[in-house]
């Protein structure tokens, strides 16, 4: 039985656009938070929609070795800080992170290839982005056109 992913497409549309509206108020040079966000946006669904095989292997040779060990106790400390010390970007990203996984394994579910996911969870999630912060600045600034 084939299933529509359309309420999970829905939530990750929702859950972008409000990002994309929360990345509009920043009072930091928007070319950087764009670009990060777009960044972000498409390591996200790459990273969803052609999972890795061998993760497995690679963890276990990145551990097996005393320097990695450390390097990874090391950073898992500093992202322990960073979570504590920012939870709300943090929390930001998990429900980010979760509306995409949540979309992809309804796409999965579906019996869609990994191109057309990566292609549906890239246009819907820019999409919301590109409204929200465009809705905002359209609210905050009475006009459309950035100059």
């Amino acid at each position: 039985m084939k299933k529509n992913p359309w309420l999970s497409l829905t939530l990750l549309f929702v859950t972008y656009f409000i990002f994309g509206w929360k990345l509009s108020e920043f009072d930091v040079p928007p070319h950087i938070v764009w670009f990060l966000a777009l960044a972000s946006i498409l390591l996200l669904s790459v990273g969803l929609s052609f999972p890795l095989k061998d993760i497995k292997a690679l963890i276990m040779r990145w551990f097996s070795s005393d320097a990695g060990a450390f390097i990874s106790i090391i950073l898992g400390a500093f992202v322990a800080v960073v979570v504590v010390a920012w939870m709300h970007l943090f929390a930001t990203c998990l429900v980010l992170i979760s509306a995409g996984a949540l979309a992809r394994l309804d796409i999965q579910i579906c019996g869609w290839k990994n191109w057309r996911a990566f292609v549906v969870l890239i246009t819907i999630s820019l999409t919301g982005v590109g409204l929200g912060g465009a809705s905002e600045f359209l609210l905050k600034t009475g006009r459309l056109v950035l100059y």
